[in-house]
């Protein structure tokens, strides 16, 4: 199992998701954290319908009214809890989840398991 540092849990505003890159030599992983009522989530900033960024300004990646992720280019709307698809070109389809641990300490790891 890998852990990186991503950030301290306390750097992240409620409804105010962050994005993230973090390069691998010549490969990069774009993510961002989602902290709504207190718990963390992370999910790939990738678009299952057409495979680019969600968002189109730097940790811009809610609708205006705060409500759901937002995909910049067609609108599509996912659900916070869990990245599901319920409306937009990408319906029934899912943000991909990344696993996250958050020490006692307050600091946020992607966790890989390869």
């Amino acid at each position: 199992m890998k852990k990186i540092f991503v950030c301290r849990s306390d750097q992240l505003e409620e409804y105010q998701p962050r994005g993230f890159t973090l390069e691998a030599g010549e490969d990069s992983l774009d993510f961002f954290l989602l902290k709504q009522d207190g718990e963390i989530r992370a999910y790939l900033n990738f678009c299952p319908h057409l495979g680019i960024p969600l968002n189109w300004q730097p940790d811009e990646f809610l609708s205006v009214e705060g409500t759901h992720i937002q995909c910049a280019t067609h609108g599509a709307l996912f659900q916070l809890e869990d990245g599901y698809c319920f409306s937009g070109p990408c319906r029934g389809q899912s943000l991909t989840p990344l696993n996250i641990e958050i020490t006692d300490s307050q600091k946020v790891y992607l966790v890989s398991t390869d």
